[in-house]
């Protein structure tokens, strides 16, 4: 079990930008992870009415299941449970958590148990990560179920050097900010919306 302090400024970007971003900074000799994400979540929506994101990341290397709790802006506290290859698979395939972990017992403080959790939503991203100037540069290709979207994404230690990161980036390739949603939320929505 793994806590940390999330740090994370956003950005939707167009095909062309994600593009050029790539491009310029090489992200084709980095590999690609790809990230098939599992949204849980109660039948009447208890998680998302206390702005909790519940999801289980399953990759060729890794199963997480992770648990997202808004601090501030820009900032969550991350909680991740390390799970095993059979645990995804059979995620999977039943649609249903079988442990959790301190995820599982955070819940249970808020009377949830894991058999209460059903999928509301899964979605695959294709990742490139690296670190330029000491913070780490994220480029994601998420390909949801009506349609598909590009997301800048820059992780950092330091509130203010990696928010000076960010707005020098946009701005060096006039890129303008634009409000996110989060990936839970952009799930949900359609094409149409997302185009909005």
């Amino acid at each position: 079990m793994a806590k940390n302090l999330e740090i994370e400024y956003k950005n939707i970007l167009s095909q062309a930008e994600y593009q050029e971003l790539f491009n310029h900074y090489n992200f084709a000799e980095t590999a690609p992870l790809t990230q098939e994400n599992i949204y849980f979540d109660t039948a009447d929506g208890e998680l998302r009415k206390r702005h909790i994101g519940l999801r289980v990341r399953i990759t060729d290397a890794y199963v997480h299941l992770t648990m997202k709790q808004p601090v501030k802006d820009h900032q969550k506290l991350e909680t991740t449970e390390k799970l095993s290859l059979i645990d995804g698979e059979s995620i999977k395939e039943s649609g249903k958590l079988s442990h959790g972990g301190e995820v599982a017992d955070f819940l249970a403080t808020i009377d949830i148990a894991l058999d209460d959790l059903v999928i509301i939503g899964r979605f695959k991203t294709i990742r490139h990560q690296q670190v330029v100037e000491g913070q780490d540069m994220v480029l994601d290709h998420c390909f949801f179920q009506d349609y598909e979207d590009y997301e800048l994404e820059v992780e950092t230690s330091n509130p203010e050097t990696g928010l000076l990161f960010y707005q020098n980036l946009l701005q060096k390739f006039q890129i303008p900010q634009r409000p996110i949603k989060q990936k839970i939320v952009r799930m949900n929505q359609s094409k149409a919306d997302s185009l909005r």
